[in-house]
């Protein structure tokens, strides 16, 4: 069926469908409605995200192509309703095809028979301004008109892949310690229409020394349908002017549900490109490419953690009702974060926004003796790091 998909793009690809950018266009926000002719890029139809839209195919070989954007990164959730189900031998089907915003990258493909009552679509991670494209071709095989409805949504957030990000050059930029939600569209296409697997690229960069443990999760459901079923990751760097890869693994679709691809010790603004692709039957370079659809539509979440290596010398001096912790000045560090104990539970007392340390704790009593904890944080691209804490215990004087 992948072969057919191919086939019927270069067709269209030949009829020249192709042409220039639409300009942008508003719609009202209520349920929309097709308006012909929209069987071209030029003359795609804007749908308001979060609107619904009615539209027909008349007769076999219809194309309908609708197109949105986003104001906000975030991501679009596209679904189609199928209003006119038919169960005859002539039913026919619907392909169903998304466009990145140079109308050339096409990043995923579906395909429903015309006795199915609708299809979900693999969610679009959206760049703030920029327009993507829901193809819809009718089969061949039609005995009558059928009616669809095409249902939208958006979620904003920066927390997403951005599509296009099928190169290197075109990576997500992936903030450690954070969380970002990806999918794998379908066998995908080049710019030669050459037919090649949908990988996504996230590029990493270190916000200083330190551990670096990169996440892959999951939700585990029915078992793999080929040997190979499941997400294929690689993470890499570049090495004298070319790559070196650093962890790769295959994620079980039915076995894994959170796997750790790497942990290791990193320096400031060491760089990482993670790659996640359909895991695969035959090898990448093999003369034929066989791609397994286990993951195909399902979503998948990269996690990290990311522990600063900077950690303060403490030293503490104590007077009958106070406590002062100092630490010389670290690298890569906004400040400090401290706890204070005298029984069984650390609570904390002070958050400290300088990369040296001069912190007193007074209204202590006096001949009792106090646990301290400490650890530096470095604040970052909105994020918060934070190195292992540190403990020293001191006690105050009798007089």
């Amino acid at each position: 069926m992948k072969k057919a998909l191919s086939v019927l793009l270069a067709v269209l690809i030949a009829a020249g469908i192709f042409t220039a950018v639409p300009a942008v266009s508003s719609a009202a926000d209520y349920a929309q409605t097709e308006i012909e002719s929209n069987d071209s890029f030029s003359d795609a139809q804007l749908i308001t995200l979060g609107n619904s839209l009615t539209g027909e195919m008349p007769a076999a070989d219809d194309l309908d192509i609708y197109k949105f954007i986003s104001t906000e990164d975030g991501k679009i959730n596209i679904s189609i309703d199928n209003l006119t189900p038919n169960e005859t031998a002539m039913h026919g089907s619907w392909s169903f095809f998304i466009f990145g915003p140079d109308q050339r990258k096409e990043f995923a493909m579906a395909e429903i028979d015309l006795k199915e009552t609708g299809v979900t679509l693999p969610f679009i991670g959206a760049k703030a301004g920029n327009y993507y494209y829901l193809m819809i071709y009718g089969g061949p095989r039609y005995a009558s008109a059928h009616s669809y409805r095409i249902r939208t949504s958006f979620t904003k957030g920066k927390g997403y892949e951005k599509e296009n990000n099928g190169t290197e050059s075109d990576a997500t930029s992936y903030i450690l310690a954070n969380k970002m939600s990806g999918t794998i569209g379908s066998d995908s296409h080049d710019g030669d229409w050459n037919e090649v697997m949908d990988i996504d690229y996230y590029n990493i960069k270190a916000p200083a020394k330190g551990t670096m443990t990169l996440n892959f999760n999951h939700k585990a459901r029915a078992p793999k349908v080929y040997n190979e079923g499941g997400w294929y990751c690689n993470l890499y760097k570049h090495n004298n002017g070319g790559n070196l890869t650093v962890s790769d693994a295959t994620v079980r679709i039915e076995t894994d549900d959170t796997k750790t691809i790497y942990k290791a010790s990193v320096d400031k603004n060491a760089e990482f490109w993670f790659t996640v692709q359909s895991g695969f039957d035959t090898n990448l370079t093999g003369a034929s490419l066989s791609y397994a659809s286990d993951v195909v539509g399902e979503p998948y979440n990269i996690t990290s953690t990311f522990v600063l290596a900077a950690k303060p010398s403490l030293k503490a001096k104590a007077t009958k009702n106070a406590i002062t912790l100092t630490a010389k000045k670290l690298s890569d560090v906004t400040g400090y974060e401290i706890e204070i104990k005298n029984g069984k539970k650390f609570k904390k007392i002070a958050t400290t926004k300088k990369p040296a340390l001069s912190y007193k704790k007074s209204g202590l009593k006096k001949n009792t003796k106090y646990t301290f904890r400490v650890r530096a944080y470095l604040k970052k691209d909105d994020t918060k790091y934070y190195g292992k804490w540190v403990t020293i215990t001191a006690k105050t004087k009798k007089k």
